[in-house]
C-alpha cells in the first residue's frame, strides 16, 4: 500500500493523552484471524514494540466541509509513549499516511492509516496555541 509523508509542521494533532499497545494478530489453522489469546503486543520490524497513540485533528477553519476528527497514529517504541495531557499539541517524527481503500467483501470504505517514528512534543496547550 502506498504511504504519503506528511509534514508534522503544518497539521494540528491535539494528544487526548491516550496510549494503548497494538494487540498481535494470529492466523487460525481454518485461516480466519483474530487478537492472540494470550495477549502478545504486535512489534514492528526491528522488533519495537507498537503502540496507537489517540489524537484529535481539528477541522479547517476556513473549510466548512471539514470535520474535527480523531484518528490513531501508530509509533514504534521500546518505551510506552508520552503523549503528555489532553489538549496537548503534538508534532509526531516521519509522520506518514496510507490512504484507505474500499473493502471487497463489504463494499465499505477502510480508515486512513497512519503512522510515526516517534513523538516530539510541541509546547503549549491547543486553547493556547488557537490564541
Amino acid at each position: 500500500m502506498r504511504s504519503y509523508p506528511i509534514d508534522a509542521e503544518r497539521v494540528r494533532l491535539i494528544s487526548t493523552g491516550t496510549v494503548s499497545p497494538v494487540t498481535k494478530w494470529v492466523e487460525l489453522s481454518d485461516g480466519s484471524r483474530r487478537p492472540d489469546p494470550t495477549g502478545r503486543q504486535d512489534e514492528d520490524e526491528n522488533g519495537r514494540p507498537l503502540w496507537r497513540v489517540e489524537v484529535i485533528m481539528p477541522a479547517d477553519e476556513g473549510d466548512d466541509r471539514d470535520k474535527t476528527g480523531v484518528a490513531e497514529i501508530t509509533v514504534a517504541s521500546k518505551d510506552r509513549p508520552d503523549p503528555g495531557a489532553f489538549g496537548d499539541l503534538l508534532v509526531f517524527e516521519g509522520l506518514v499516511v496510507s490512504p484507505g481503500y474500499v473493502n471487497k467483501r463489504s463494499g465499505q470504505l477502510t480508515p486512513a492509516r497512519w503512522s510515526a517514528n516517534g513523538i516530539r512534543k510541541q509546547g503549549g496547550r491547543a486553547a493556547a496555541a488557537a490564541a
